[in-house]
């Protein structure tokens, strides 16, 4: 029964994906040819006389079908009424992607990252097994691939990274600037991760015992136990204070954090580590320095090893003793779980983060492609391969711990873990007790580089491509401005990374990785949200679709940018806010460290010691993602707009929609789609039946003058629904 909840809920989400991806472009197509079909059939001279003039200025609304709020087409008009602004067009000389398969490759490779392999499988066991995949596929569908479909559109229609992608509606304009400085600020910290692993693939290669298997190495304490003598004492009930040789090998032999108060003394840089984070930056910079050019080749490796690592690791997984047991709680679906609103969340939040959706990665590496590129196709082919990548790991990390809980005689749910308590603690151990363990730990650690390298390169070139939208113009005339300026990134990213390499190191880890892309992503995915729906409007953003792919968006989408993802996001916002400020001791990071105790351990008395940052710490953290936050509104009214209606009306072309309407705000877009084609010709249909009864029962009143009666639909004049069909 678990196999068969589980293989129907995946089969159901992919042919959802198949429907959208197969179906939806043909039935816009030929709706959309039917309802022109049917308006040709209907012109008539009254209709003819609706385009006139007169007929324009007694419309309520004024014509959309030249583009735009008011008639301007999307980063290629110049706002007449205001000369300080200026939209510029995207010039013919942009780099573009070599083929197609390097910009799908690309978006995969930064969905599919380390969240799928330490943190989707821990919240499959801790909320229902097989059904947490309930709530995790209708995040996916209502939340996560509407907001991603969004910003691919945004960056290939406007040929923009995410700073100057909002030149079509500068109020959002600190939208940019806040996805910029939180890839940047994740950088500092997601690329030590890579290091940690680079360093512990370098201890693989060994021809002897794996260093994390044994308790002789000079940094081991009197606690330490191996495999054998902890399943021991877990017989005699006595390993309580005892600690397993994988955990002191990355708490003392890599990080070195017993040596470390906390904040207030992060100790000395880790000499090893700050190796291995140059060999990370050194690999980011020489696939970054030539632009898509060169990271669209990186990924041919990047982006297609980890399925097969993955499933290397599967097979050899599932022979395992006690590894059915491990799978077994991986898929058992148990409903009940789901009656309370953590799962659901949870799940919001787990598909938000994986498709990257909001960090303007996506928005970035779509801005190199060719206008007419289907991005849609290669948004639901990635949402496929995200959520195929966290199935796949699901049952490779479950297998294995299956396979820990046999050797150690302690259940699943006391060995599974979440996050660098997995991967660097439990996983090591159990691959440590294979046959030709080092081979094993070597595939297993080169998986994790080549997801965490995907995500860095992408985070990186969100920058590189935002700021370089900037400088590209007044910096034009010198030659390898690109190359200098990755340099210039790349170098301060790790001097910056050199903190989070000391030995109070994961201090700072944990503060960033809490607040540089906690709350921040969300709140900016929520505002990004707003922008493209209700401010810049789905009439244009729908135009610019049609236009570009050849057939406009199903109701489906339009109804998720407007209403439902954002109503979503705003859930998960104020639960994430809740949980910050739950109580005065910051309970968010006592709760972490009750899940992770073996991060903030004085392990020489056999005792656990937790963290708690202090004041200072915490101002830092809300300070981060104050500044973050601020820019949205800041730059909103600041930006060079001498009022906050400046900032707002700034990009509209004089002359026509001088404020926003009832009609925008409620706007779906043209009414060219299932089912709003069928009102709309319904409603076409009376109109013209009603102007011919009138002009037919026209009569003179006693002045001399005639009377008629007209109407008009929503969509406005009968020029605008000649023109959008």
């Amino acid at each position: 029964p678990a196999l068969v909840f589980l293989g129907s809920t995946f089969i159901s989400y992919c042919l959802w994906l198949a429907a959208c991806g197969l179906l939806a472009p043909f039935v816009h197509n030929n709706r959309l040819n039917a309802a022109q079909a049917q308006m040709s059939d209907q012109s008539s001279p009254e209709a003819a006389s609706a385009d006139s003039p007169a007929a324009e200025e007694r419309s309520p609304l004024a014509p959309l079908s030249s583009g735009g709020v008011g008639g301007n087409s999307t980063a290629s008009n110049v706002a007449q009424d205001d000369p300080e602004f200026e939209v510029e067009v995207a010039v013919d000389e942009r780099e573009s992607w070599g083929t197609k398969i390097d910009f799908l490759l690309s978006i995969i490779g930064f969905a599919v990252d380390l969240a799928n392999v330490w943190r989707f499988p821990y919240l499959c066991y801790k909320y229902g097994g097989g059904a947490f995949l309930l709530p995790y596929f209708l995040m996916n569908i209502f939340q996560a691939v509407p907001l991603f479909y969004m910003e691919l559109v945004l960056g290939q229609v406007n040929q923009h990274g995410p700073i100057r992608v909002w030149d079509i509606c500068p109020l959002a304009r600190g939208i940019g600037l806040a996805q910029n400085l939180m890839t940047y600020l994740v950088a500092f910290y997601y690329n030590v991760i890579i290091a940690w692993c680079f360093l512990f693939l370098f201890n693989s290669f060994s021809t002897t015992t794996l260093p994390w298997m044994k308790c002789d190495n000079a940094f081991n304490t009197e606690w330490c136990v191996t495999v054998e003598q902890y399943k021991n004492l877990t017989m005699q009930n006595r390993s309580a204070k005892y600690v397993l040789a994988s955990e002191e090998f990355f708490e003392r032999g890599v990080l070195a954090i017993h040596e470390s108060v906390g904040l207030s003394n992060l100790g000395q840089p880790r000499l090893l580590l700050v190796i291995c984070c140059m060999i990370v930056f050194t690999c980011l910079y020489f696939s970054l320095w030539k632009g898509v050019k060169t990271s669209g080749k990186v990924v041919y490796i990047t982006a297609t090893m980890p399925y097969i690592l993955l499933s290397i690791l599967l097979v050899n997984g599932a022979r395992l003793p006690g590894a059915s047991k491990g799978i077994k709680y991986f898929i058992n679906p148990d409903l009940s779980k789901l009656n309370s609103i953590d799962p659901w969340i949870e799940a919001a939040i787990q598909v938000f983060y994986s498709t990257g959706a909001g960090f303007g990665v996506h928005l970035s590496y779509a801005s190199y492609s060719r206008p007419k590129n289907n991005c849609y196709r290669d948004c639901l082919i990635t949402a496929a391969a995200n959520a195929a990548a966290s199935f796949l790991a699901g049952f490779v990390v479950f297998s294995y711990l299956g396979y820990m809980s046999e050797i150690t005689g302690k259940p699943v749910d006391q060995v599974t873990a979440e996050g660098p308590g997995l991967v660097f603690q439990v996983y090591p151990i159990a691959i440590g007790t294979l046959p030709v363990a080092p081979l094993w730990s070597i595939l297993f650690f080169s998986l994790l580089i080549t997801l965490g390298l995907d995500s860095a390169m992408g985070g990186m070139e969100c920058l590189l491509t935002g700021v370089g939208d900037l400088i590209e113009k007044p910096l034009r005339r010198y030659k390898n401005v690109r190359e200098i300026f990755t340099v210039c990134v790349i170098v301060f990213a790790f001097f910056m990374s050199i903190f989070l390499c000391t030995q109070g190191g994961m201090y700072i880890w944990n503060l960033l990785n809490n607040f540089s892309a906690g709350l921040s992503i969300i709140v900016v995915a929520f505002s990004q949200a707003i922008a493209v729906s209700w401010f810049y409007g789905l009439d244009q953003f729908c135009k610019d679709i049609k236009d570009n792919l050849g057939f406009s968006p199903g109701i489906f989408w339009r109804l998720c940018w407007k209403f439902i993802s954002p109503v979503f996001i705003l859930v998960i916002i104020v639960f994430n806010i809740v949980i910050l400020m739950d109580s005065s001791s910051f309970l968010y990071f006592y709760k972490y460290t009750e899940y992770h105790p073996e991060l903030f351990a004085n392990r020489t008395e056999g005792n656990n010691y937790f963290y708690f940052y202090p004041t200072g710490g915490k101002l830092i953290g809300w300070g981060i993602c104050a500044i973050q936050l601020g820019m949205i509104p800041a730059l909103a009214v600041v930006w060079r707009r001498p009022s906050l209606r400046s900032a707002i009306t700034g990009w509209w072309i004089s002359g026509h929609v001088t404020r926003y309407t009832i009609r925008h705000w409620l706007s779906l877009g043209p009414m060219d789609t299932f089912p709003l084609d069928l009102i709309h010709r319904a409603w076409s249909k009376r109109r013209h039946g009603n102007k011919s009864n009138a002009n037919a029962s026209e009569a003179e009143d006693g002045d001399g003058n005639h009377k008629a009666s007209e109407s008009y639909p929503m969509t406005g004049s009968s020029k605008v629904v000649d023109e959008d069909g």
